[in-house]
């Protein structure tokens, strides 16, 4: 087992995580993540891990909430079951461009090329979610408008898997998310992943 200490940083806020990666013999390779938001004044909007994928993981395939994009206070629409689509797909046309395309829920997820060889993720603990985009949410910070996205995608798949998210509430013209929906500065949050290849 390796286990990696490190201080996530977001504007003036600090705070420690806590990995734990472990090799099995077969090669697949488990992630333990604790994030440890204690004395932080403002919760960030999610606690999760994000990696970058080779360009051709272009194909997405998941068990659990979908297909449409869904967040903790909003996937009443969203039915749980095994739902396919593409990286490219998962991209939300918004007037103003946000962080987007969340799926909720999540027992686990694989990232295929146009083999079907690729990569499985399975929460092994705790709640997962993800978002596969060809986006970072600094990148979309940058755009202004959906139509400036069309320059800007990177072909890499940006995969973002998340064990805590802020709920959305109605910031734009209501409340925030009500207190359950919210992420609590009192607490440690954690989730569990494990890592296999896929062949087809």
């Amino acid at each position: 087992e390796i286990e990696v200490v490190q201080v996530v940083s977001y504007g003036q806020q600090r705070f420690l995580c806590n990995i734990t990666y472990g090799l099995l013999p077969d090669g697949r390779i488990t992630i333990d993540a604790i994030f440890f938001p204690r004395k932080v004044d403002r919760m960030p909007a999610r606690l999760g891990l994000q990696q970058f994928l080779i360009p051709a993981l272009e194909n997405v395939r998941w068990y659990g909430r979908g297909p449409i994009e869904n967040y903790p206070d909003r996937h009443d629409a969203a039915r749980v079951g095994l739902w396919e689509s593409t990286v490219t797909d998962m991209r939300e046309a918004y007037v103003r461009p946000q962080s987007m395309g969340e799926r909720c829920d999540i027992r686990w997820i694989e990232l295929t090329d146009a083999e079907g060889c690729g990569v499985r993720i399975t929460s092994l603990g705790g709640d997962m979610m993800f978002a596969a985009q060809h986006f970072t949410d600094e990148d979309l910070k940058e755009a202004k408008y959906t139509s400036d996205l069309n320059d800007m995608a990177r072909p890499e798949v940006v995969l973002t898997l998340d064990c805590a998210m802020r709920g959305l509430g109605n910031q734009s013209c209501g409340p925030a998310p009500m207190e359950r929906y919210d992420l609590d500065a009192k607490r440690n949050y954690s989730f569990s992943l494990l890592i296999e290849p896929v062949k087809k």
